[in-house]
């Protein structure tokens, strides 16, 4: 561990003295935002062309859920891994291989077949799941004076890619007349990713390995610990449940594709807001309890409005929805590095949140697709919607405390 912590202190020394300033800086921005554009496409475009896919394939509700919580139990899976593939190739090689795997796992959606469909699903989860646990921990060790405003700036951008492919696939879809290829199309985003990141690994070769990393069970002793792991995995809940079965329950409710993939494009969009300015306040010591009430109240309403409030009225709770959801993302990823006291505890802490979180949040889309299927679609998901956003308020409120997680690592 001393190894790593010299190598963020001559970091963050280097940064202020302007040495890293210039290409290379640039270049490690451009590699994050083009990241985070490439962390939703995968899920956002599927929730677009649920009908069509079911049609296409004769693929039954049960099958449709599964298929929209594959992604988010990949990510519980895979996610723990993360950690040990970047100390043993380096964090960016591991990153460039991780957008490799996005970018071929995305264009096998080009067959139209239902084993492909899973297969790419499959890749496209593991993936992007190894890739959301680095990315806090590249933040964090390069640009450890800015934690707040990149946090932010990832999670406005990882928002703006979810909603460009909301929006984006049913109009391609219409323009070629072909599902498999309106999805197969966002191969293309992530191999430019793996492009970027290969040439950061490249420019800045000092920075491709890591020190060891302290023992996992460590974490699983820690009750802030916990607390990070549960906001996480709670408001993901949310998250994914609005990812995967939004635009379905809009054309439930009698909107065609278009117009649902486009109130659901908005309320990723209205994600951009509080995205960016949320974890800026928080790090700025602004009360983050205050802030995690705000963010939850509007997440639920605006989900509850887009079901039960009249139609006509559904920008409006799209945009709410959007508001709240933004913030909350934008605080779970902040806690992750503000409860860490190095860049080691990041990862670790980054791949506990993400994977026990993410098994957890798992559950959600699923059992969304399951309570859809009853006499009335709005009930089940409406229950889960507001039990989640009481239980994620509590355990929010013990994750913003002011202290961190195994503090006898604490850098002095």
């Amino acid at each position: 561990m001393p190894l790593l912590r010299d190598r963020e202190t001559k970091r963050a020394q280097a940064e202020r003295s302007g040495t890293h300033a210039g290409p290379l800086m640039a270049l490690a921005i451009a590699s994050v935002v083009l990241a985070a554009v490439n962390l939703r496409p995968a899920l956002t475009s599927v929730a677009t062309m649920i009908a069509e896919i079911q049609h296409g394939l004769g693929m039954s509700s049960v099958w449709m859920g599964a298929l929209t919580t594959m992604p988010v139990l990949c990510f519980g899976v895979f996610g723990p891994l993360a950690p040990l593939l970047s100390a043993r190739l380096g964090l960016e090689r591991t990153l460039a291989l991780l957008f490799i795997g996005l970018g071929a796992g995305l264009g096998l959606r080009l067959v139209p077949q239902g084993y492909t469909l899973f297969v790419s699903t499959l890749l496209v989860g593991a993936t992007i799941g190894m890739a959301g646990v680095l990315l806090p921990v590249v933040i964090r060790r390069r640009f450890p004076d800015r934690i707040g405003p990149m946090t932010g700036l990832y999670t406005m951008v990882l928002s703006v890619g979810g909603a460009s492919a909301a929006g984006l696939t049913p109009v391609l879809e219409g323009a070629w007349g072909s599902w498999t290829l309106a999805l197969a199309s966002w191969a293309l985003p992530a191999l430019a990713a793996a492009i970027l990141w290969m040439l950061l690994a490249t420019a800045d070769a000092a920075t491709t390995s890591s020190a060891r990393l302290p023992r996992f069970s460590l974490l699983l002793t820690d009750r802030l610990a916990w607390y990070v792991t549960a906001f996480m995995g709670l408001q993901a809940g949310l998250a994914f449940i609005v990812l995967g079965w939004l635009p379905a329950l809009l054309r439930d409710r009698g909107l065609d594709v278009v117009d649902a993939g486009a109130v659901t494009s908005l309320s990723i969009m209205a994600q951009t807001v509080t995205a960016l300015l949320v974890p800026s306040l928080a790090a700025k010591r602004l009360s983050p309890q205050v802030l995690i009430v705000l963010v939850l109240s509007a997440t639920c309403v605006g989900f509850l409005g887009l079901l039960y409030a009249p139609i006509a009225m559904r920008l409006f709770w799209a945009l709410l929805l959007g508001l709240g959801q933004g913030g909350l993302f934008g605080l779970a990823l902040l806690f992750v590095t503000l409860r860490s006291p190095t860049a080691e505890v990041t990862a670790m802490l980054s791949g506990m949140s993400q994977s026990i979180g993410y098994l957890g949040a798992s559950l959600c889309p699923f059992a969304v697709g399951l309570l859809r299927g009853g006499q009335n679609p709005f009930v089940g998901p409406a229950i889960m919607i507001v039990a989640i956003s009481m239980l994620s308020t509590w355990c929010g409120l013990k994750a913003a405390a002011p202290q961190v997680v195994l503090p006898h690592l604490k850098e002095h």
